[in-house]
C-alpha cells in the first residue's frame, strides 16, 4: 500500500464544509492525492457520507442522523454553517463521493462510522457500493473503522482491500487486534502518539497514519519518527504536498 505523506480529512476541512463535495474538490485543489471520509446508514439503509450521529453540528438539521431516511437528509443544508458561499452543500450519499473522488485521481480511505448495532450492516452495505462504483484503475480503498466488527465484516466484503484499525491511544493489545483483523496499518491519534511507538508498530510491519495534524511542526516530527502519513484539515500547512 502506497500512501501519500498528507491525507485530506474529511476533504479539506479548514477549507470548505467537511465531507461535502466542496470539501473534496477544495482537497483536490491544494494537491491532495488521497482524502478521508465517513461513512453511516441512514434509516432507509443508503449510505451516505457523514460524520456525527446527529445532524446539529454541521447542517441546519435537527435529529439522529440514522433515524432519518435519505431523501429527508437531503433536504438539509451541509454547507451553510461554514459559511455564505457553501450555502445548498447536500448531504452525499457514497456513490456520489467514491464517483467525485475518482474523477479528481483521488485515493481514498473510507471510515465506517456505525451507529450502535449496525456495524455488520453498515460495512457490508457501503462496500458492496464501492465495490461496484470505484474504478480498478485507481487503488483499492483503505478501509477503516473503530469498531472492530465493521472492520471484520469489511474483511468479509472487500477481503482484497486495505484495512485499518482506528484507535485513540495506542492499545496495549494492538498487534493481536491488528493481526486478527487484517490490517495492515494503525491509525492512531496523534496527540497520544510517541516516536517509540511508531517505530514499534512499523517494526512489526504495519503503515503509521496519524490524525488529525494540523501544525507543520508537528506533521515534520511524526513523518521523522516513522509516521507514513497524517490526515489533516489544512494540508496545504504542512509542506508535503
Amino acid at each position: 500500500m502506497i500512501l501519500p505523506p498528507v491525507i485530506g480529512h474529511r476533504g479539506a476541512a479548514a477549507h470548505a464544509p467537511e465531507n461535502t463535495p466542496a470539501s473534496f474538490r477544495a482537497a483536490a485543489a491544494l494537491g491532495c492525492r488521497m482524502v478521508e471520509f465517513d461513512v453511516r446508514l441512514t434509516a432507509d439503509g443508503v449510505p451516505v457520507v457523514f460524520h456525527d450521529d446527529r445532524l446539529e453540528r454541521t447542517t441546519d438539521g435537527h435529529g439522529a442522523t440514522g433515524e432519518l431516511p435519505l431523501a429527508a437528509l437531503r433536504r438539509r443544508d451541509a454547507g451553510g454553517w461554514f459559511g455564505p458561499a457553501f450555502a445548498g452543500q447536500a448531504i452525499p450519499t457514497l456513490t456520489e463521493v467514491l464517483t467525485l473522488c475518482a474523477g479528481l485521481g483521488l485515493a481514498v480511505n473510507i471510515e465506517i462510522k456505525p451507529d450502535d448495532g449496525r456495524e455488520e450492516a453498515t460495512a457490508r452495505l457501503a462496500l458492496a457500493v464501492a465495490r461496484q462504483c470505484w474504478p480498478t484503475t485507481l487503488p483499492p480503498p483503505l478501509i477503516s473503522s473503530f469498531r472492530p466488527e465493521a472492520v471484520e465484516a469489511a474483511a468479509s466484503a472487500a477481503p482484497d482491500w486495505p484495512r485499518g484499525l482506528l484507535v485513540g491511544p495506542l492499545p496495549a493489545d494492538w498487534r493481536e487486534q491488528a493481526a486478527a483483523l487484517g490490517c495492515v496499518a494503525i491509525h492512531a491519534d496523534h496527540r497520544h502518539l510517541e516516536a517509540g511507538q511508531i517505530q514499534a508498530v512499523r517494526a512489526a510491519g504495519l503503515a503509521v497514519l496519524a490524525y488529525t495534524v494540523n501544525e507543520a511542526e508537528r506533521a515534520a516530527a511524526l513523518w521523522h519518527s516513522g509516521a507514513c502519513a497524517v490526515f489533516s484539515d489544512a494540508p496545504d500547512r504542512l509542506g508535503r504536498m
